[in-house]
């Protein structure tokens, strides 16, 4: 049993494996669930083919089902994500612990609440200004290069903030895992400071997107597909 739990742990579940006394290999997006949700996603292109008032009904459905099939697991508390939700002080606490789901291996309830989401908004699209359609289009060709450039671009503006907090190169934490934050001391921004940067990252990196979108039109690279 353990052995198996050994083999296929890095397959399913977020793994460390140490290297060195001083290095380890972290497994942090376990290749079967994210794959999973991938291939869900390239298996409804083609209903993106259908006439549009069939393509909204069908999204409609699988996005309504996707939901209700979330509630229902989860307010039965048992099966579906590894955090139980409970009661909390008043009905808004609650109500986030209940959606608090795992990302990191996505879970069952978080891959319906968030996909069931995204089916819905592609139900309603019709209704969304063109603008907005054609801004969040820039974005949406080029998914993993956005991801790929926002994620060192963050932990570049992390350590720029900590840098300006009055923090030196030698009191900040990599080992740890908390990209550079030290350990043990108040750092860092409050919620409306990251909300802040989070948006100053998407607007930066929208010119970025937009060029590397029509690159991916111009030139016909298979690897590009993917990016």
């Amino acid at each position: 049993g353990s052995v198996w739990k050994t083999v296929l742990t890095p397959f399913f579940n977020v793994s460390v494996f140490p290297i060195t006394p001083h290095t380890i290999f972290v497994i942090a997006y376990p290749p079967l669930p994210w794959l999973g949700i991938m291939l869900a996603g390239f298996a409804s292109a083609r209903l993106f083919a259908l006439p549009f008032e069939k393509q909204k009904k069908v999204f409609f459905k699988i996005g309504l089902g996707a939901l209700l099939l979330f509630i229902a697991i989860r307010f039965i508390n048992i099966y579906g994500d590894p955090v139980p939700w409970s009661l909390q002080k008043n009905t808004l606490y609650t109500f986030l612990s209940f959606m608090n789901v795992t990302k990191y291996p996505p879970s069952l309830l978080f891959c319906l609440v968030t996909l069931g989401i995204m089916f819905l908004i592609f139900a309603f699209t019709e209704n969304m200004n063109e603008k907005v359609i054609k801004i969040v289009s820039v974005y949406g060709k080029v998914p993993l290069f956005y991801f790929l450039v926002h994620f060192y671009l963050i932990h570049i503006t992390l350590l720029v903030i900590m840098f300006l907090q009055g923090f030196r190169w030698s009191q900040l934490d990599f080992a740890s895992g908390a990209f550079g934050r030290p350990k043990g001391v108040e750092s860092g921004l409050s919620l409306g400071g990251v909300y802040l940067v989070w948006i100053a990252i998407v607007i930066v990196l929208y010119k970025p997107c937009q060029w590397f979108g029509k690159y991916k039109t111009a030139h016909r690279y298979w690897w590009l597909r993917f990016l």
